[in-house]
């Protein structure tokens, strides 16, 4: 009974409940608001003013904000606040009982950054450039302020290129630099940074150089630093250390350059500059190194015998305080009896132990220094004696009077300091006892004897004799090398002497008349023997001769008996005696000839030319030959000497060959012809004729010989080979027929041809032109008479081509050649025509006239008479043109690559003919060439044009270019889009924001037009939305809501299934019948300004929720009825029925006041204390209810309409009944 109880109880709470959720208004959907700032900057400052907005989607009206920071209310119930500090925000928006929350919103302001100058310069010298930086950490757009002690640093002097200032420092320069940045277009303003402190000094740096160690010389070995300082207070020098101008140190920031162990090569000039930036200064300073002076050992002994004395002296060429240590053989030694050290000196009593090597070395007292050893010195130690020896030079066995003899002692071992005493037959004869040599000057008889050396050093003796052999050189004689006495001048000569002793050893002194002679161009001497090439009168004289030793100098015999030499005054030529003799020769004739010159002994010898014949007195040529033509002598010989008799000529030749001269080679019918037979001598002759090999006799009145001459009148058998043969009178000599000599008969009269060079039917104005007029026949001797209209036009007429240098227009005609020969003449006429060059037309290959600067020109020369054999020339105001790197020629065309002013001008052109040479059009018309002095850029032209559009709008944009030919290329970014004047977007969206440029082009040349960017926002964002009310529930209806939610009053535009509506309202009412249901909705705002229309709203289909309102209604008011029945008959029961005795007290939801007392609560007042709870969920229910209802697709509202009933919270839930 309680459970049924409870069952009715429940029923009663739900079916209020659902009787409140069908009788109160849904309410209105509020989507989740976003947060939006008003600046777009990625840092933001605590200086700005920063407003965030709190967008809800829609904007329904009556929304209530609320702010909040990290949790806290801020207290701000505006869409929008400003914030002063960081932190996270979140917006909340609320109607009704509807509540939305934004997303935690990250807001970061910072302080303003603080500037810093970073700058490597804390001092500077008047003139350098000094750099500061005043640095703020990101990549805003600053401008910066520059303040030297608390003033704002002027331009003077200065240079302020973004964050930095540049300083070409003067004196006034010097102070506390600050600067301070402000940020562009937002009004922030950084504190000033912290100071930065510069010192100017003067001019130029104080350089200072010092040396370590500071000795004005360094010995080799030695470490030397040099040290480069400057005296100011100053930083970030470069130090170049250079040697004798070449840089020596590698590291320029260390004003020290070490020379860890010097060397000679140190030596030098060294130059230590500063620089810093483009500040250098320098100062130099010598260094001298040399290496330790190196000893030397003094002393006269390098060999000793026992017993002797000696002193070593270590000398050192410097004034320094030295130690010296001594070494014999790599040993040192210590100072002894016999081996005495003191100071630099060494002292040795000879010892046979004290041979060696000595050296000695030395220490620079407190330096370190030590010297390298010495030279060695050695120090032989010999025996007790020397070694005498004894030597003769000349060392022959005897000697000649007069030689020099030297007598030389020498001791054997390596020694010196010796004294020499020489002596003859005991008798001291030397005066220089340190000369160990004798000398005999010149020797004679008397020096033959013993000679004796006795050598000394000190106390030392010892000697040593040999034996000197004296004796006169040996005498020549002389003798003439011939068998005759008496010489030819020119004639070769030649005398011995002969010396039986040691001949071969000798050379020879010749005399003549007591002189010495002497050689020359005639007179040569080998050996023993004098020869006179070519003798003459100066040789005659008495000759003599004497013998001097090649090697032993001074020996010389004595003369030899002297000869005399005779010589003629003249030399006579050999004559040559002729026998019958002619001039010339002719082949197969005798010649004789004989040779005689006076005296003996002589061979003669035939000459032709200077080929050598015969040897006889007789030269016989039997039958001669035109080879044996030449100039023969004879010469006439003994021994070396020659005489050559005059020079005969001897002409050989042959007969001569007759030669038959005439004019005439041809001849027409009638003509009268002469031959000649001409023979280039003198003599009288006999001549014969032959025609075609057959002799010709004289014929009445036609052929006639006369002499030499042979006189035809040309008849039809006249043709044929002529020749001609004479014979010399008394002499039998015949000549060779002549060469033949042909006679060509023509007809009666010669065939004219005429010939026109150039060819060309039509001459052109200006060129030269022969006219050739030859005849057809081999035939010459013609006169040539060139008439044009029957006026004779040539004056030489033996030339058969008449010349026009230059044609001219007056040369057209008809020009006639006559021919004439004697009395025979004949003529021939051709037309000549002359025309003027064809006229050249030029013309600009564009279709306009006038360019910018770098576009492309073309002219073209057309000549429309043989187009394709024209050259042309091209001229500017007069001017001829040539190439440069603008301006080109091809064919007929000139292409200027790149127009600019210089090329503005008067353009003309002419042709000249490529074959025709001289052939030259006049100059074309003259074209004016202009050119404008700047280009501009492409222009573009919009029509309505708006900061932004809004999407579907429409773009229309027109590309334009003064000037004809163009055409346009547009491009959004660097990417083509089309090739057109015009670039239209009839409904603009996204992807068309861009940066867009038009590019206009003609030819080769285009210009960019200036860059318009296009910005597209999408219009404003419309809701369409079910409007829940009770009387749409009641009747059936729909209501829906269209808002566009920017501030602005707008109309709307209803579709209807893609129909537009008569509606203008933001709300539209339809009846729920079938049709409305399966239709979709959409809406649009419409305004007066921009935009005028907003976004198409999403489409919006009731489907069955109108029927599933009115079947819940129905169910309310059944389950409102069924409580009302349920709660009277409770009632009832309740005071009907009879009270009952129980053992255990039961639950009552209806409890008494009494049990109040004990009870806490009932379960009645339990289940009407959650009832509120149970009211939210259901009221939760119908909000997840109604926002279903605006989805498009159909059975998507209530989705678990089917689903069984389910338990909730120990309730019964009637969802789905």
């Amino acid at each position: 009974m309680e459970r049924f109880k409870i069952f009715l109880l429940t029923v009663a709470v739900c079916v209020l409940v659902t009787s409140q959720e069908s009788t109160t208004d849904p309410p209105v959907q509020i989507a989740k608001p976003s947060i939006t700032l008003n600046l777009a900057h990625k840092v933001l400052y605590n200086t700005e003013t920063v407003t965030l907005h709190c967008n809800v989607p829609g904007e329904p009206p009556g929304i209530q904000y609320a702010w909040y920071k990290e949790s806290q209310v801020l207290g701000e119930n505006q869409p929008s606040i400003t914030v002063e500090s960081s932190g996270n925000y979140v917006c909340e928006a609320k109607k009704g009982a509807m509540v939305e929350r934004s997303d935690s919103y990250p807001l970061t302001l910072e302080d303003p950054p603080k500037p810093q100058i970073q700058s490597e310069w804390t001092e500077a010298f008047h003139g350098e450039k000094v750099s500061l930086k005043c640095v703020i950490h990101g990549s805003n757009s600053w401008k910066y302020t520059w303040f030297r002690d608390q003033k704002i640093v002027s331009i003077d002097g200065t240079n302020i290129q973004g964050n930095t200032l540049t300083l070409l420092v003067q004196s006034d320069h010097g102070g506390e630099y600050e600067c301070q940045a402000e940020l562009q277009n937002r009004k922030v303003t950084t504190k000033r940074s912290p100071q930065h402190s510069l010192r100017v000094h003067g001019p130029q740096p104080t350089i200072l150089l010092k040396q370590d160690p500071s000795y004005p010389e360094i010995y080799t070995g030695e470490q030397v630093r040099l040290n480069c300082s400057i005296q100011e207070e100053t930083s970030k020098w470069q130090y170049i250390w250079e040697k004798d101008s070449r840089q020596v140190n590698t590291d320029p920031s260390n004003p020290v350059y070490t020379i860890q162990s010097a060397s000679l090569s140190e030596n030098g000039e060294y130059s230590c500059q500063v620089r810093r930036g483009e500040k250098t200064s320098s100062k130099s300073r010598k260094l001298t190194v040399k290496d330790p002076p190196k000893p030397q050992i003094q002393s006269e002994w390098t060999e000793a015998f026992h017993g002797e004395k000696v002193s070593l002296q270590c000398v050192i060429q410097e004034s320094e305080s030295w130690n010296y240590t001594w070494l014999r053989d790599q040993n040192k030694i210590v100072s002894s009896d016999v081996t005495n050290i003191k100071g630099n000196t060494l002292t040795l009593s000879v010892q046979s132990d004290h041979g060696g090597v000595y050296e000695c070395q030395a220490e620079l007292q407190d330096r370190k220094v030590m010297t390298a050893k010495s030279p060695q010195h050695s120090l032989r130690v010999h025996g007790p004696q020397p070694t005498i020896v004894l030597k003769q030079d000349p060392s022959y066995p005897e000697i000649y009077t007069g030689e020099q003899v030297r007598l030389n002692c020498s001791i054997q071992e390596e020694t010196s300091k010796w004294q020499y005493i020489w002596q003859k037959d005991s008798r001291q004869v030397n005066t220089d006892p340190s000369n160990p040599v004798y000398t005999i000057q010149s020797a004679s008889l008397s020096e033959n004897g013993e000679y004796t050396c006795q050598v000394r050093r000190g106390e030392k003796t010892s000697s040593k004799s040999r034996k000197l052999t004296v004796k006169d050189p040996p005498k020549p004689e002389l003798s003439i090398m011939s068998q005759w006495k008496t010489f030819y001048q020119t004639e070769k000569l030649t005398l011995k002497c002969s010396i039986k002793e040691d001949s071969d050893k000798l050379d020879y002194e010749w005399f003549r008349n007591g002189a010495l002679l002497s050689q020359d161009k005639d007179i040569s001497f080998s050996g023993n023997t004098l020869s006179i090439s070519s003798v003459n009168v100066v040789h005659v004289g008495q000759y003599t001769c004497r013998g001097k030793h090649q090697t032993r100098k001074p020996v010389t015999t004595g003369e030899a008996e002297a000869l005399q030499l005779h010589v003629h005054d003249t030399t006579p030529k050999p004559t040559i005696t002729k026998n019958q003799w002619f001039e010339p020769f002719y082949s197969k004739e005798r010649v004789q000839l004989n040779c005689n010159m006076p005296g003996v002994g002589w061979e003669y010898h035939w000459y032709k030319g200077s080929n050598r014949l015969t040897t006889s007195p007789e030269l016989t040529i039997d039958s001669v030959s035109v080879t044996d033509t030449g100039d023969y002598q004879c010469k006439a010989q003994r021994g070396d000497f020659s005489v050559d008799s005059e020079t005969l000529q001897v002409r050989v030749q042959d007969p001569p060959k007759p030669q038959i001269q005439s004019e005439w080679s041809e001849a027409f019918h009638g003509e009268k012809v002469s031959l000649q037979c001409v023979i280039q001598d003198s003599k009288t002759w006999n001549y014969t004729w032959f025609k075609n090999q057959n002799k010709m006799v004289s014929k009445d009145g036609t052929i006639i010989m006369i002499g030499n001459t042979l006189t035809l009148l040309v008849q039809s058998d006249h043709g044929g080979e002529y020749e001609c043969q004479a014979e010399l009178q008394n002499r039998n000599v015949m000549t060779a027929r002549s060469p033949p000599h042909s006679l060509t008969v023509h007809g009666p009269q010669p065939t004219i041809v005429l010939k026109q060079d150039p060819s060309y039917p039509e001459i052109y104005t200006g060129e030269q032109v022969k006219l050739t007029c030859s005849i057809q026949e081999k035939t010459s001797k013609w006169q040539y008479i060139w008439e044009k209209d029957s006026r004779q036009v040539n004056t030489d007429p033996s030339n058969p081509v008449y010349t026009i240098q230059s044609a001219s227009l007056s040369e057209n005609g008809e020009y006639s050649c006559q021919v004439r020969r004697g009395e025979k003449t004949s003529s021939k006429s051709r037309k000549l025509t002359v025309k003027d060059p064809p006229k050249p037309e030029l013309s600009i290959m564009s279709q306009w006239k006038t360019f910018y600067p770098t576009e492309k020109l073309t002219l073209k020369c057309s000549i429309k008479e043989d187009s394709d054999k024209w050259d042309y020339e091209w001229f500017r105001n007069g001017a001829p043109l040539s190439q440069d790197k603008d301006i080109s020629f091809s064919g007929n065309t000139l292409s200027i690559s790149s127009v600019n002013v210089v090329h503005v001008g008067q353009y003309t052109c002419r042709g000249k003919h490529q074959k025709r040479k001289p052939v030259t059009t006049g100059e074309a018309e003259a074209l004016q060439l202009h050119v404008h002095d700047k280009t501009p850029k492409a222009d573009i032209s919009k029509h309505e044009w708006f900061e932004f559009f809004y999407t579907e709008e429409r773009v229309h944009l027109n590309c334009t270019m003064s000037g004809v030919g163009w055409q346009y290329q547009w491009y959004k970014g660097s990417s083509p889009l089309i090739k057109n004047a015009e670039l239209a977007f009839s409904s603009v969206s996204h992807t068309h924001i861009g940066n867009y440029h038009c590019k206009a082009q003609r030819g080769d040349f285009s210009v960019n037009s200036e860059t318009l960017q296009v910005q597209v926002q999408a219009r404003p964002a419309v809701s369409l939305s079910l409007e829940t009310e009770l009387g749409d529930i009641m009747t059936g209806d729909m209501t829906l809501r269209c808002n566009v939610s920017d501030g602005r009053q707008w109309n709307y535009t209803w579709f209807m299934n893609g129909q537009q509506l008569n509606e203008t309202s933001d709300l539209l009412k339809r009846k729920g019948n079938e049709e409305t249901i399966k239709s979709e909705f959409k809406c649009k705002g419409i305004n007066t300004e921009r935009p005028l229309y907003s976004a198409l709203s999403d489409g919006f289909i009731a489907n069955n929720i109108i029927f599933k309102r009115k079947i819940l209604l129905a169910i309310s008011l059944c389950l409102v009825c069924c409580i009302v029945i349920l709660i009277i008959g409770c009632i009832v029961l309740k005071i009907t029925r009879k009270p009952e005795v129980k053992e255990t007290a039961q639950d009552d939801l209806f409890f008494s006041m009494t049990d109040s007392k004990i009870q806490a609560a009932s379960p009645m007042k339990e289940y009407m204390d959650n009832s509120p709870t149970e009211l939210e969920e259901c009221q939760e229910k119908e909000e997840l209810i109604t926002d279903r209802t605006s989805a498009v697709q159909e059975d998507a509202v209530i989705k678990d309409e089917e689903t069984p009933a389910s338990e909730a919270n120990g309730l019964i839930s009637f969802k789905g009944l």
